[in-house]
């Protein structure tokens, strides 16, 4: 399989690592089969004849008017910029038109695209995105959202395959984003591989997200989050929390509805469960005492939560994904 990762100036260094690493480890194991695949061409290419990374290191590439090979894979790690607003201005750039004409003529030639984390923005710019399902970093949702509404955004899940392009999420899921494509390719090569990079289950992203994080782009949302922040241990109905702020429930639904892509009830919920799971992490408070000190009646009611919101059990949350915090903090 002949696979380019299509790189621009700004590349996050990590995710460009991550998957060159992945692909590497790939071919590496081959002979550890006793039936392998035919290795994996992977191919650093640009516009141009190098690029310079996030952190200001040259990378040399071939540029894609040379590759004199035909395309299986493209995929697009990563840019160094968090800012949503910096972003956008990045994609939409006129010196960027010639990256996204790349990305949408190797989508039409019946190529794979694929990106991770920031990277998804040049895919939805080109357009590939259209009509499809896809995730990027769970803080940039709500501006994928509002830039490109033409895509099913599900923020939520670290992976998205649809037909002909892949989505992952934040920076890690590069690892997951390679390991995706090398599966159909070889469903064993892909688990040894993960079992020599130690990647586990990142299914979803939704645990990770920060409530204020995702809502301080839009005034309401981000005003109705620090307004449920502030009572989260209280009793309170969501039209309480319009009227609080100036506006109908009907309102505060369509805003939360078109930002988060869930409902007022649902974010209140998730809140909730972020402040939980850091209690659950970083005190020895029993259940019963955090489910009050985020608003539930009984621990019975935040472990149904649990169990259907993060598909897990309080226990495994207590219990889980410590392992490199220092002792004294377990």
């Amino acid at each position: 399989m002949e696979v380019a990762v299509f790189v621009v100036d700004g590349v996050a260094d990590f995710g460009f690592a991550a998957v060159l690493e992945t692909f590497n480890m790939a071919n590496a194991v081959l002979n550890d089969l006793e039936c392998p695949p035919a290795p994996w061409h992977v191919h650093t290419v640009s516009l141009g004849h190098g690029v310079r990374s996030g952190h200001g290191h040259l990378i040399p590439t071939t540029s894609l008017n040379d590759l004199s090979t035909e395309i299986d894979v493209m995929i697009v790690p990563a840019v160094e910029v968090l800012d949503a607003e910096a972003l956008i201005g990045l994609v939409s750039a006129r010196a960027n038109r010639p990256i996204l004409e790349r990305i949408s003529a190797t989508r039409q030639s019946g190529a794979h695209v694929a990106a991770a984390c920031t990277g998804t923005f040049f895919l939805a710019e080109a357009g590939v995105l259209d009509g499809q399902p896809a995730t990027t970093s769970w803080w940039l949702g709500p501006t994928f959202r509002r830039r490109y509404p033409g895509v099913d955004v599900q923020e939520g899940r670290t992976l998205c395959r649809a037909s002909g392009v892949t989505t992952a999420g934040a920076v890690l899921s590069h690892l997951d984003l390679a390991l995706s494509l090398i599966v159909p390719v070889s469903p064993a090569v892909a688990e040894l591989v993960a079992r020599y990079m130690t990647v586990g289950s990142r299914r979803t992203q939704i645990e990770f997200a920060i409530p204020e994080v995702i809502a301080r782009g839009h005034s309401l949302v981000a005003s109705f989050e620090r307004w449920v922040r502030d009572r989260i241990a209280d009793q309170f109905s969501i039209a309480d929390a319009a009227k609080a702020l100036g506006v109908t429930p009907r309102s505060l639904q369509r805003a939360a509805q078109a930002e988060l892509g869930m409902s007022p009830r649902d974010f209140v919920d998730e809140i909730r469960l972020e402040r939980a799971t850091r209690l659950l992490r970083t005190t020895s408070l029993t259940v019963d005492a955090i489910a009050t000190k985020v608003g539930y009646l009984n621990a019975g009611t935040l472990r149904a939560l649990f169990r259907r919101r993060r598909g897990r059990t309080i226990a495994e949350v207590r219990a889980s994904e410590t392992y490199w915090q220092p002792a004294s903090l377990q």
